[in-house]
């Protein structure tokens, strides 16, 4: 084994370069201070070259650095975080976007499948669509190609073209596409439509550095079609940027209002954000639906609509995420996602749950079990705060208490249905998209599909011989137990296979209970809004 003695020189020259400059003008306690920093670091060098050295297996170094890294950051808080350069190119693309051909992908039969299409991206632009099977790129077999493999492929620089060769349902043989890469930003906002006459509906999935120009975009598109009311969605919605958050609210509160504002051990963490008039909008009811996953920014927009007796908060408490995590980014590209600060609601509520005194399975256990969430949306201790307007009640500590609770929805997808939707062969997905290719009379008209069709018996029998002819196994029992289900699920696909995901995602809602049940609490938004604002609504 190749043994390397000289890792502790550049280390001591780093710590001793470190010094020079930290203990410049320092007090004695600094100068303490730093000696023992030196002193550990030192040590950490030692046993590293040690293992490196004399260990039993031989180790890889930089894993064991990197190991440490998160065994160090690790015991911070629940959201400081170290990333290795693959990780954050993986956080970076969900937030910021990327330089690729603008598709999402499965491997379906060994064979690269297209999901869905980024409208206006690069493959969009050349005309691919969902269901397309790529079998080469750059003339080269992709058949068999491992999931992992393909943004390696597909992913480049901006302005470099790659060349895929395409099966098609209905094409006698491949064809092939030359695709220019581009920069592709992921949908934040995949779903606005108008839900009912005069309300509308816009989902927020995450907080990126485009959700405050796609908002835009499709508030003025709704109030276009006369839009009066709206469900703002933020359920299941994890967070993303502040500045987007900031940007949301602002799109709803008058100018000059405070949004959130930051503060933390150093002066300059200290910072606070409020509403402008350059989006001038119509002061229309809003219901802000939110979840138990619903955080961080997804709480920055609750809480200060909440705040300001702006939007009724429908649902359950949310997250509890309120610290602020600025990243460091370095030469090797990866990056420490460090909390600096915890942001605050505009009346000074800190939304953040306790942590200090539990372990970090303990801390997510308990947003998911009810009987803990229980408990501490009814803890003595929680501080009581006031909205700004009408001095309404709002709690502070542990999320954000919405205004009306919904009732938890547990899970009931069946053992049997989770088995098909994550089958590896996408058993839906390619039976749909079958059916949708032999039956083009469904293609007419999509409220009709809506409102009316149904997965018949000739339909499920279909798909009974699909899935076992795909080596699932299942009895004729436990299908016909499941019909219910496998009935709904085959129209969603349907749907998406002829119209796209938003027409997927409106059968969807027809079981969405809490959705449902938020439009019958649109005259109490409208209420509040009149109430803080003396506006008439409708």
């Amino acid at each position: 084994m190749l043994k390397n003695k000289r890792i502790t020189l550049p280390l001591t020259g780093i710590l001793i370069l470190f010094l020079i400059l930290t203990l410049t003008g320092a007090s004695s306690r600094i100068l303490s201070d730093a000696r023992e920093i030196y002193t550990k670091i030192q040590l950490f060098g030692t046993i590293v070259q040690a293992i490196r050295e004399d260990y039993v297996e031989e180790k890889d170094t930089g894993e064991l650095i990197e190991t440490a890294i998160q065994g160090m950051v690790s015991n911070l808080d629940p959201h400081t975080a170290y990333l290795n350069r693959e990780y954050f190119e993986q956080w970076s693309q969900r937030y910021e976007g990327y330089s690729g051909i603008g598709v999402t992908f499965d491997i379906v039969e060994n064979k690269i499948t297209v999901l869905s299409i980024i409208e206006d991206g690069p493959s969009d632009k050349v005309g691919l669509l969902a269901g397309d099977r790529i079998i080469a790129i750059n003339e080269e077999s992709a058949i068999g190609m491992k999931r992992d493999e393909v943004p390696l492929k597909l992913m480049g620089p901006k302005g470099t073209v790659v060349g895929v060769t395409v099966e098609r349902w209905g094409w006698p043989e491949p064809r092939n596409f030359l695709i220019t890469r581009d920069e592709v930003h992921v949908e934040s906002i995949p779903y606005a439509f108008m839900i009912q006459p005069t309300v509308g509906y816009i989902g927020i999935v995450r907080f990126s550095s485009t959700t405050g120009n796609e908002l835009k975009k499709h508030l003025e598109n709704l109030e276009n079609q006369g839009m009066k009311r709206l469900i703002l969605d933020l359920r299941s919605n994890g967070g993303g940027y502040m500045e987007a958050a900031v940007q949301v609210a602002d799109k709803f509160l008058p100018g000059g209002k405070r949004i959130v504002y930051t503060k933390g051990r150093a002066q300059r963490s200290f910072r606070e954000y409020f509403s402008t008039n350059r989006d001038d909008h119509p002061f229309y009811p809003i219901i802000v639906l939110i979840n138990r996953v619903s955080a961080s920014a997804s709480e920055i927009v609750a809480g200060a609509l909440q705040d300001w007796d702006r939007a009724l908060i429908v649902g359950e408490t949310s997250f509890g995420k309120a610290l602020v995590q600025t990243p460091y980014r370095f030469n090797d590209g990866s990056a420490l996602l460090m909390t600096t600060g915890r942001y605050y609601t505009p009346n000074g509520r800190l939304i953040q749950r306790p942590y200090g005194d539990r372990t970090l399975q303990d801390y997510y256990t308990q947003i998911s079990n009810d009987s803990l969430r229980r408990v501490l949306e009814n803890d003595p201790s929680r501080p009581i705060f006031r909205t700004q307007i009408l001095r309404r009640k709002v709690m502070g500590g542990g999320g954000i208490t919405p205004d009306m609770f919904f009732k938890t929805e547990s899970d009931t997808v069946s053992t049997v249905m989770r088995r098909i939707l994550t089958y590896p062969n996408r058993l839906l997905f390619t039976f749909s998209e079958q059916y949708a290719q032999t039956h083009p009379e469904l293609k007419q008209d999509f409220n009709h599909f809506l409102r009316n069709f149904q997965a018949n018996g000739n339909v499920l029998q279909s798909f009974m011989n699909h899935i076992k002819s795909q080596g699932f196994k299942i009895t004729n029992q436990e299908f016909i137990t499941n019909r219910k289900d496998i009935q709904f699920y085959l129209k969603q696909y349907i749907a998406d296979q002829i119209w796209g995901d938003e027409a997927r995602f409106k059968v969807h809602l027809l079981r969405d209970r809490h959705l449902l049940e938020a439009l019958n609490h649109l005259s109490a938004a409208e209420d509040l809004l009149s109430q803080a604002y003396h506006l008439k609504t409708g």
